[in-house]
């Protein structure tokens, strides 16, 4: 992530000062905001902004550096692997504390100046000079923070003739436009071979690849054009179409001077699960002058909504009398991503599908429910009544605190297709173990994957249709049969962040658990008559 001014893929069209001088350190944000007032107060409600504050993030890589002995650390073998992402400026500013031992390590974000607290900040995005394809696993510059990136004097957008202003040089950069540019770090390959896959690398991530071998890089789609990254989550999608803009002064300078406006929130599936200040706009429902939600919590749950469809496509019109099973099908569809769903750090992510099949005296059949139950490790010595921290059904991992080590145990609600069509449908991706006789085994821990299974996740514009044969009991059903379900996201199984609070206590709690909330992204219900 070196300074390299003489990158091809920028051509500079500089206003006010006709080239660019070193800085001595990335700006704060409020510099930015007293002429972009409106981008930064987006920007401070995102989840770029929290990037490296994250309790959760910094737990989970504080573990990764206990458990590796510092190989993504600074000094380790795969120096910032984690934090050149999370806080690029940090990295750049040596601001990262290198690793000494287990027991002197400290979170990622302790010493870290405010900038660099900052995550992705403006004085980031907007110095970066273009991809660094030297500094990518597969010299394509896509991946791992590969981008070349300096503080300088000139900040770069993507207007194509910047207006003069007093405070700073400006210039063009097709670069920022593009999806690439999203995809320096949201594709993540870890470098180690796929043994499934055959990759010398394991894909962590995979939305850019996803997005580039999809139809949305291309007219193929229902919108019959190109979307980029940018037009779904830098735009007012999903209040209004991908790519459609609002258009205001950009700052304050140039008043009279309208542009296409690009939405610094970065509307995307993940909320700060803290109560802090310098993450404002989380749950409010107020909206902006276009009728866009300002609160991250509103907007993932539209753009999660925006994303799926979920359908009953065949209910029978009836139940014959005596009969074993009520055969049913649901067709779930990502209809409005330009990626898998769930994407990112999709084997973290659940989303399943809820059934509930009842008559009149009582519930026939559930699938994807949860139950309320007490969690002593982590403080909540009794259940507590909510259901949003509880885990799925269908497994659990017994996990070594100490060592990360997991083993997978079925459950109750586990998937028994294809052998009998009932259980639960997750389409979570998975870290998968290929074990010394050739079978292979789902695991929690990253650094225990052979392979990312990332063919899981709900693919971009194809139904997916999932049969359930469910059993009827020997006695007469009453009245109608109701039949409800739902489709469900959230960001963390409850319990990998039980174990980061048992690790890290003092970065994750109960209370972190708890915010942890679900999304239902889609529903549907019928109802069958009984003769």
């Amino acid at each position: 992530m070196r300074a390299n001014p003489t990158v091809a893929a920028l051509v500079l069209l500089v206003a006010c000062e006709p080239a660019p001088l070193p800085s001595p350190t990335f700006e704060d944000a409020s510099a930015c905001g007293s002429c972009h007032p409106l981008q930064e107060a987006e920007w401070r409600g995102s989840i770029m902004h929290y990037a490296a504050a994250s309790p959760v993030f910094n737990a989970f890589e504080l573990t990764v550096q206990k458990l590796t002995d510092g190989r993504f650390s600074p000094n380790g073998d795969s120096p910032n692997f984690c934090n050149g992402c999370h806080s690029p400026t940090g990295v750049y500013d040596d601001e990262v504390a290198p690793f000494e031992s287990v027991e002197s390590a400290e979170p990622m974000r302790t010493g870290l100046s405010p900038v660099a607290l900052d995550g992705l900040s403006c004085d980031f995005c907007h110095t970066i000079q273009g991809p660094d394809a030297q500094g990518s696993l597969k010299g394509d510059g896509i991946a791992n923070m590969a981008l070349f990136y300096a503080p300088t004097r000139v900040k770069v957008g993507p207007l194509e003739r910047p207006a003069p202003n007093p405070y700073h040089p400006s210039a063009s950069s097709a670069y920022l436009q593009q999806s690439a540019f999203c995809g320096a770090c949201h594709d993540v390959r870890l470098p180690v071979p796929d043994v499934l896959t055959g990759e010398p690398f394991q894909r962590l991530e995979n939305l850019y690849s996803e997005w580039l071998a999809g139809p949305y890089n291309g007219s193929d789609n229902p919108l019959g054009r190109p979307v980029s990254c940018q037009d779904c989550h830098m735009s007012l999608y999903p209040v209004e179409p991908p790519g459609t803009y609002a258009t205001t002064a950009v700052s304050r300078t140039s008043p009279d001077l309208l542009r296409q406006h690009a939405n610094h929130a970065f509307t995307a599936v993940s909320i700060p699960l803290v109560d802090d200040p310098r993450f404002p706009s989380t749950h409010t429902d107020a909206v902006d002058d276009w009728g866009y939600p300002l609160g991250q919590q509103a907007r993932r749950e539209a753009m999660l909504r925006a994303a799926v469809t979920l359908e009953l496509s065949a209910v029978p019109s009836a139940i014959e009398p005596g009969a074993a099973e009520l055969p049913l099908e649901l067709t779930v569809t990502n209809t409005g991503a330009g990626h898998r769903v769930p994407a990112g750090f999709s084997q973290e992510r659940e989303v399943w599908i809820e059934l509930v099949v009842r008559d009149d005296v009582g519930e026939l059949y559930a699938s994807g429910t949860l139950e309320d139950h007490a969690h002593p490790e982590t403080g909540e010595l009794a259940p507590d009544g909510r259901l949003d921290d509880e885990d799925l059904r269908d497994h659990h991992f017994e996990i070594d605190v100490d060592t990360f080590a997991t083993h997978y145990v079925p459950g109750p609600d586990v998937d028994q297709r294809p052998e009998r069509n009932l259980g639960l449908v997750n389409f979570q991706n998975a870290f998968v173990r290929v074990l010394p006789d050739g079978t292979q085994e789902r695991v929690l821990n990253p650094l225990e994957a052979s392979s990312m299974d990332n063919s899981r996740s709900l693919p971009i514009l194809e139904p997916v249709t999932v049969r359930y044969d469910v059993p009827l009991p020997p006695r007469e059903l009453v009245g109608a049969v109701r039949i409800d379900t739902r489709l469900r996201y959230r960001a963390f199984p409850p319990e990998f962040l039980r174990f980061l609070a048992q690790r890290e206590p003092e970065l994750v709690s109960e209370d972190t658990v708890d915010r942890n909330t679900i999304v239902d992204m889609a529903e549907a219900s019928a109802t069958i008559a009984v003769p």
